[in-house]
């Protein structure tokens, strides 16, 4: 009987240990990627997680989901995070622009034109465009910015604007469409899967990118030209987390997620940027991509063109848009 009840002493002793264990005080949040497992920005985010897992000790284990591991789109994904089917998603700024169309105002065409301006207008873009994700659900964690966007495509080679006029190019957002729309040519939707065989079939010309993603996404054999002028800036890539789910984080745990965030975002953009000046080189010399950038007088007139769509967008948003159109112009000098 005494060696009964010292077994049962040291097994009430063990599962003690147990409950006070870091592994019981685990927290376990999935995040939803649209690129697919291997690209350069599911990576990234990957190492994301492995770097708050480590400042954490294990108590905040994240899970990257990469593009078709939950039944929602890129477009449905401040939803999905705002209702807690997860608890942290990526959500590119031309992908949210229908459920919060001021999270996507630096892709307004020619307006902000690279990761540097962005910087620049960002307390802007945040001061106006946070209210929209917080009625959702969800918060800003931390912001990247993809290379600037610009057209990648196959057959006859644009150069000048007039050669816009009857082309059909896949667009990642309405304002690129309109764009097209106000140059001659016009906008098929697709997803990522969608983009290879649209344009081997022809149905589409090409598609508005970065260089990184035509390389990361494995589309450089079917381009043989690119129309360089830095459409707009590659962003903001919002990485969203549910407002309820952080708020139940542990003080200490919720400080180190800030902590490493406030590093990753800076981290993921120049990582992008230098894989953009490496990727334009091979679409060059591997895959012999004609990259042709326009010289500044086509951009500025180009420029010219779109600066009564900024407006005309703006007043269709709404006051807020307006103003924040007008305070971005102002921080550009555009």
């Amino acid at each position: 009987m005494r060696h009964l009840q010292s077994l049962l002493k040291l097994v009430l002793l063990f599962a003690g240990f147990s409950l006070l264990s870091p592994v019981s005080a685990q927290t376990k949040w999935d995040m939803y990627a649209f690129p697919g497992a291997s690209h350069p920005i599911t990576v990234r985010l990957g190492e994301f997680a492995a770097e708050v897992r480590k400042q954490t000790e294990g108590q905040l284990i994240i899970t990257v989901r990469p593009s078709g591991e939950f039944p929602f789109k890129a477009t449905e994904v401040v939803r999905a995070t705002g209702t807690g089917q997860v608890q942290m998603g990526e959500g590119y700024s031309g992908f949210i622009s229908g459920s919060t169309p001021l999270a996507s105002i630096a892709n307004l065409p020619l307006l902000v034109r690279n990761s540097d301006e962005l910087d620049k207008v960002w307390p802007i873009i945040k001061k106006y465009a946070e209210p929209e994700l917080e009625k959702a659900g969800v918060k800003t964690l931390f912001y990247f910015s993809w290379p600037p966007q610009n057209l990648f495509g196959r057959g006859p080679q644009i150069k000048s604007i007039e050669e816009f006029a009857g082309r059909k190019f896949r667009t990642t957002d309405g304002k690129q469409s309109e764009m097209l729309k106000r140059l001659g040519g016009s906008a098929v939707s697709l997803t990522l899967a969608e983009v290879p065989l649209a344009v081997e079939r022809g149905v589409v010309d090409g598609f508005m990118t970065a260089g990184f993603n035509v390389v990361g996404a494995k589309w450089s054999e079917f381009v043989n030209w690119g129309y360089i002028p830095g459409i707009h800036a590659g962003g903001p890539d919002y990485i969203m987390v549910n407002i309820d789910a952080y708020k139940k984080l542990k003080p200490d745990v919720r400080a180190a997620l800030d902590k490493v965030a406030a590093v990753w975002g800076p981290k993921m953009t120049i990582e992008n940027a230098a894989d953009e000046t490496r990727d334009l080189e091979i679409l060059k010399t591997k895959f012999k991509v004609d990259l042709f950038v326009p010289p500044q007088e086509q951009i500025d007139k180009l420029t010219e063109l779109m600066k009564p769509y900024w407006t005309s967008w703006a007043e269709a948003q709404g006051p807020n848009a307006v103003a924040a159109v007008k305070e971005i112009r102002a921080v550009l000098n555009r």
